[in-house]
């Protein structure tokens, strides 16, 4: 089953982040507000941290993660991994806005990302994806939108391939003579494994409209 997430922030918002949430808020250039994602007990979910709470420690991001949680993190070439117990986190990795990781409860759990979009309204943020290695990453910006959309603004080459979790498999999407084979939805705070055919900066502006 797919996570699901939620971007709920303080007062009315216009439709820079509402084009693809039903009801979002902002009260300053510096957008704060949380997101809620949740797991089903015992499956692997795949998120990414969707806001810069200061810290992005595991203890800050996770704060009521139970006993028996496991965060699994990509470096490129293999996971780094961590296990609470006894109430602590066995290394409390930093897991930066824009970074995907997987994460497994012992319950079904809803969690909470609390923190401000991590570049002011107006401003741009950049991602840099190597050539033809699997990223795990994820919207620095909370925004929801499809793998064509300007928000999210994947401006990938073809060869290019985008790999979503489902809870139980990967659903894969590529993109050849300009298209993509599927036209995922990227959720905030939802990760995601990209592989671009070519070294390129992924660039997205936060605007509200």
């Amino acid at each position: 089953m797919r996570t699901k997430t939620l971007l709920l922030t303080a007062a009315a918002m216009a439709a820079g982040l509402a084009t693809s949430i039903a009801q979002s808020n902002v009260y300053s250039a510096n957008v704060v507000g949380y997101v809620n994602t949740t797991a089903t007990a015992g499956q692997f979910a795949m998120w990414a941290n969707p806001l810069d709470n200061g810290t992005n420690n595991l203890t800050s991001l996770l704060p009521s993660a139970p006993n028996g949680t496991v965060v699994e993190l990509w470096n490129g070439v293999g996971f780094q991994s961590a296990t609470k117990s006894f109430g602590s986190w066995s290394t409390n990795l930093t897991i930066l806005p824009g970074t995907g990781f997987f994460i497994k409860f012992n319950a079904n759990t809803t969690n909470t990302f609390a923190g401000s979009v991590a570049v002011p309204v107006g401003a741009s943020v950049t991602n840099s994806l190597p050539a033809g290695l699997f990223e795990l990453v994820g919207s620095p910006i909370p925004y929801s939108d499809n793998l064509t959309g300007t928000n999210l603004n994947l401006q990938l080459g073809n060869g290019s391939v985008i790999e979503i979790w489902t809870g139980t498999g990967f659903q894969s999407s590529t993109k050849s003579f300009g298209s993509w084979s599927t036209n995922l939805t990227i959720l905030p705070g939802e990760g995601f494994y990209v592989k671009s055919s070519v070294a390129t900066n992924w660039v997205q502006n936060f605007n509200l409209q």
